[in-house]
């Protein structure tokens, strides 16, 4: 898998107009405002990955959170997100940043949010990894880095991956993947989409491996719950919070 294909998902008009629904019919989840206010203070600089259409950046800006960058990899995500803020008068700077090679100083946030499982839909450990160093460079000591992620060993997935584990041992996985976890599948919206399903283990290596300390990860689930709106949007995932050493 390459990071072009897992781009043209994202370009799609279909899925632009499927977070851009989000926006308005999801909004920020709640466990995603425990965690956010829990870390971040209303003035920091914070910069947000994998922005989409704006549902994250725009819950905080009506929260009180006004010094965010949001960005995404999609020019149409990014420019979505945009007319959307126009339009309900908010002044939030988006604009188009790769992950894995972030155009920003070195420790200049306060703090940096990857929603929605981003940092999984980055094909490659490697690449993951890379993404995980040039957050750590742009945080500032004792800043945070807040992310979700699917959890492959949680009960009612264990049944999937023995069954994938079996298919993978025969070589019958598809064709576009390498790395065990890996999942590319269709969507409502059309087109295919990947998304890396790691292991609890596999996220602490590498954010040890960028230099982070893990301060605490929890299934969305035991933080609280959630409106039907967000549980109908997406799954259970675990949240994670990783700390740039003072």
């Amino acid at each position: 898998m390459d990071a072009e294909t897992v781009k043209q998902y994202f370009l799609q008009s279909s899925v632009v107009d499927h977070y851009a629904q989000a926006c308005n019919g999801v909004g920020l989840w709640k466990s995603e405002e425990i965690i956010f206010t829990r870390l971040f203070k209303p003035d920091d600089q914070l910069l947000e990955l994998g922005c989409g259409a704006g549902r994250i950046a725009i819950g905080l800006h009506e929260i009180g959170y006004e010094q965010l960058l949001a960005t995404d990899f999609s020019r149409l995500m990014v420019k979505e997100a945009r007319r959307i803020a126009h339009i309900l008068g908010y002044r939030i700077l988006f604009r188009v940043a790769d992950a894995t090679q972030l155009p920003f100083a070195d420790e200049m946030y306060d703090g940096v949010i990857f929603g929605f499982n981003g940092l999984m839909q980055i094909p490659g450990r490697e690449n993951r990894r890379y993404a995980m160093q040039e957050i750590f460079r742009v945080l500032k000591p004792g800043a945070y880095f807040a992310f979700t992620a699917h959890d492959r060993e949680v009960h009612w997935r264990k049944g999937y991956w023995k069954e994938q584990r079996s298919l993978w041992g025969k070589g019958k996985q598809h064709p576009g993947l390498t790395e065990f976890g890996d999942v590319y599948y269709k969507t409502p919206e059309g087109g295919m989409m990947f998304i890396h399903s790691p292991t609890c283990q596999e996220v602490r290596d590498d954010l040890k491996a960028a230099g982070f300390r893990v301060e605490s990860d929890k299934l969305r689930s035991q933080l609280c719950r959630e409106s039907e709106r967000v549980l109908d949007f997406s799954d259970d995932c675990r949240f994670w919070i990783a700390q740039r050493p003072a």
